[in-house]
């Protein structure tokens, strides 16, 4: 064979070869656009939690006046067969007041606006909720385990709002029509033990040094500190250390892989707002509430404190399922 015709008889060759290469191709995005979506439960959820955190889930509700109602809720976490989701970032204060959550309009009033995000109670907050015994009843699903709530402490005032349903029923109402009858209830943030139960899911396997935190009641101080281990404080950073922050590496990673928890990660302040509120007491003092924070810990502060904003919980009706809406989208629409 000439050294023409072998190089015809290669390039044809390729020709063929490419040929057949993409009508595999096309073959395959047949296949798959055949399968049926993915659909999964508050049971599934729970078994493989660290594979859906963070997941969108569309539950027609907008949260940061982008007009894109799916990226504004993520699979957080799920308990008794719940499904848990957080906002996606911390909810602008304009959009609380529109919600009818916070301000003169508000359900909770003295639930002051500071800055885009940050909100803050007044000097002393006014009410309490008187917690239900019945069993089976919303609280038992976020509630703190072992630990009675003293309406004596203002801060247990505070946490209270943060639990109240009726308080943030606005943002079950701004749902779209057809999807709030998936939704329960909504609360004003996640519980400590809820977060670090989701918390010590999503790092099983991490190689970045983040450790499991653990909630740590102290009744004597009525309220929480939390742990990792030996190491017991009100304050604890999520590489298990109390004294120093974290590495500008472990930052970054912070907020790329686990931004369901830090949705962003600094060391500076965020649109005024440097953390979040979680609906636990601290034991620092009867002014404070635990939070969560931007440089990669969970901290106290008093409840007054101007830079801390809220990311509300949605808890789903039980029998809820989720579907995925195309492959890789990562984003799920809720029905009954």
């Amino acid at each position: 064979m000439s050294e023409k015709a072998a190089e015809t008889y290669k390039e044809e060759a390729g020709k063929e070869e490419n040929a057949l290469q993409k009508g595999s191709e096309e073959i395959g995005n047949i296949i798959e656009s055949l399968k049926p979506p993915v659909v999964i439960d508050g049971g599934e959820v729970g078994s493989h939690l660290n594979e859906y955190q963070g997941k969108y889930v569309d539950i027609g509700l907008n949260t940061n006046g982008n007009d894109v109602t799916t990226d504004d809720w993520e699979l957080f976490y799920a308990g008794n067969g719940r499904i848990y989701l957080i906002a996606a970032d911390y909810v602008p204060t304009d959009t609380l007041a529109a919600w009818q959550v916070i301000g003169d309009n508000g359900k909770l009033k003295e639930f002051q606006k500071y800055t885009t995000y940050g909100v803050r109670w007044p000097s002393t907050p006014t009410e309490f909720l008187a917690l239900p015994t019945e069993p089976n009843n919303y609280l038992d699903l976020v509630m703190h385990k072992g630990y009675t709530l003293d309406d004596s402490k203002d801060n247990l005032k505070a946490v209270s709002q943060l639990l109240n349903t009726a308080s943030w029923n606005g943002i079950k109402t701004a749902a779209s029509a057809d999807k709030q009858k998936c939704i329960d209830f909504v609360i004003g943030g996640p519980t400590l033990e809820m977060w670090c139960e989701a918390w010590n899911e999503a790092v099983k396997g991490d190689t970045n040094g983040f450790v499991t935190i653990d909630p740590e009641p102290q009744t004597s101080g009525n309220g929480y500190g939390v742990k990792h281990g030996s190491k017991s404080s009100t304050y604890l950073y999520v590489n298990g250390t109390t004294s120093t922050s974290l590495t500008s590496e472990q930052l970054g990673e912070l907020g790329k892989t686990y931004k369901t928890f830090f949705p962003h990660t600094g060391t500076s302040a965020w649109n005024g707002c440097s953390g979040y509120w979680l609906a636990s007491p601290s034991a620092i003092g009867s002014l404070s509430l635990m939070g969560v924070y931007g440089s990669g810990h969970v901290n106290y502060n008093d409840y007054n404190y101007d830079y801390l904003g809220v990311r509300p919980v949605v808890c789903l009706e039980s029998g809820v399922q989720l579907t995925e809406t195309s492959k890789g989208s990562n984003i799920y629409n809720v029905s009954m």
